[in-house]
């Protein structure tokens, strides 16, 4: 957030999440994520239910010119790719002939040795940071055609962790 206000705002430190959050209550059951709603300042705080979905099988699709370095309530171009997959539970973004994203998670590819995440991100999300920095995964760029290159590949983002969906490549349509 504060990278997002200091980007489109020129401001810093003008929401205090911490103190914000420390004012609501919260349900103690369950997986919920976080949903913020702000600009200069917070217009929103819900909490959602978050229902990990099964993920078998991949579709790639192509993008032009996608921008999504920063999370916007406006996910109107994700969700057009979105709906390209068929019958497929979730997409490959692929821009340039480069890997990018899935629409709501980062993608790492497993070698047999390592898990690689592509350097052409759409949005270097927090736990893909944070894997990084752990060293926990590597970075690497990753063409199309460089699939076929990796055993498998896991979504990850906040939510999941780690631990989120692993797929075949086998499982991915091309």
């Amino acid at each position: 957030m504060d990278w997002t206000i200091k980007k489109f705002f020129e401001q810093e430190g003008t929401i205090h999440l911490k103190e914000y959050l420390a004012r609501q209550s919260f349900l103690t059951e369950g997986l919920f994520k976080c949903r913020i709603v702000y600009d200069k300042t917070i217009s929103s705080v819900e909490f959602l239910p978050y229902t990990i979905k099964p993920v078998r099988s991949l579709k790639v699709v192509y993008a032009h010119s996608i921008e999504y370095a920063y999370k916007f309530e406006a996910r109107d171009q994700l969700l057009e790719l979105y709906n390209q997959r068929g019958l497929h539970d979730e997409i490959i973004i692929v821009e340039n002939n480069l890997i990018t994203d899935a629409s709501y998670a980062n993608l790492v590819f497993f070698d047999g040795a390592t898990w690689i995440t592509p350097t052409s991100y759409l949005l270097n999300g927090t736990m893909r940071q944070i894997l990084i920095d752990q060293r926990r995964i590597k970075t690497a760029q990753i063409s199309l055609s460089d699939i076929t290159n990796f055993e498998k590949v896991k979504l990850i983002n906040s939510m999941l962790g780690f631990k989120g969906p692993e797929i075949p490549v086998s499982q991915i349509e091309i």
